[in-house]
This record gives C-alpha cells, structure tokens and sequence, in this order.
C-alpha cells in the first residue's frame, strides 16, 4: 500500500476528485471514497484564505462610545468573511461590537467602551482570517 506522504500532491482541487474516507460507521469495512464536491457545501466554495497576525491599535473611546481601529489585511475585499481574535484579553468594559471588510485590504473592526470614562489607545496583538466564498 501506498504511503500517503509518498503520493504526488496536485495543484487544485476538481469537483470529480475522490479522496478516501475512513468510514468509522462502518467498522467492518470502513474504506470509502468521497469526491470533492460532497465534502463542501452545495454552491459554496472558499477560494481565498488570508491571515493577518500582528497588532492593532484601538483609539481612544470616550464613555459609553465607540471607535474603529483597521488593519491591512493585502488581498481582503468587501463581502469577505472575517473571524477576528485578540491575543490578549480586552480591557474591561471595552466590548468589539463588529468586524468587517470596509475597503480593499482593510478591515475594520468596531470596539465600545462600556464603562464610565474615556479608554485610552492601546496597541495589543491580534489575528484575523479572512475568507471567500463563492
């Protein structure tokens, strides 16, 4: 049998690829095949994944107001998802209330201040994934 870090890797994937599955419904006989297009959601495909990890730097918000801090993130565009995750813990009472794409290559991402005076700017590590799907 074939080693699966000896196989030739391919460049793309195609709808009719098949790739082989481990079936553990079906201990007795568990080898099975699946193509590509069954192993993604019917119409949907991710074509674009991108990765920011660096930091950002959240503005001054006065009490009980917001303020948006961006990133570069080269190749993002509108209607891409984003996932955002801070590296460290938020300063308390400081909630994100939205990520977005807002322009090409950067996102945005909406912070409130939830307490009773004025935050001051904070450079503070973080990553976002951005993703395509079409």
């Amino acid at each position: 049998m074939t080693k699966v870090q000896d196989l030739t890797e391919i460049d793309a994937l195609a709808d009719g690829d098949l790739f082989y599955v481990a079936d553990v419904s079906n201990p007795g006989a568990p080898d099975r095949k699946v193509t590509w297009s069954k192993m993604k959601a019917a119409g949907v495909r991710i074509t674009n994944r991108l990765r920011y990890d660096g930091p950002i730097t959240i503005p001054t918000i006065a009490a009980g107001a917001e303020g948006t801090a961006t990133i570069n993130v080269p190749g993002a565009a509108i209607g891409d998802h984003v996932i955002f995750n801070p590296n460290e813990s938020l300063a308390s009472n400081l909630g994100i209330m939205a990520v977005r794409v807002s322009a090409a290559d950067i996102v945005s991402v909406r912070f409130r201040n939830f307490g009773g005076s004025s935050f001051t700017t904070v450079a503070m590590a973080c990553v976002a994934l951005v993703s395509r799907s079409v």
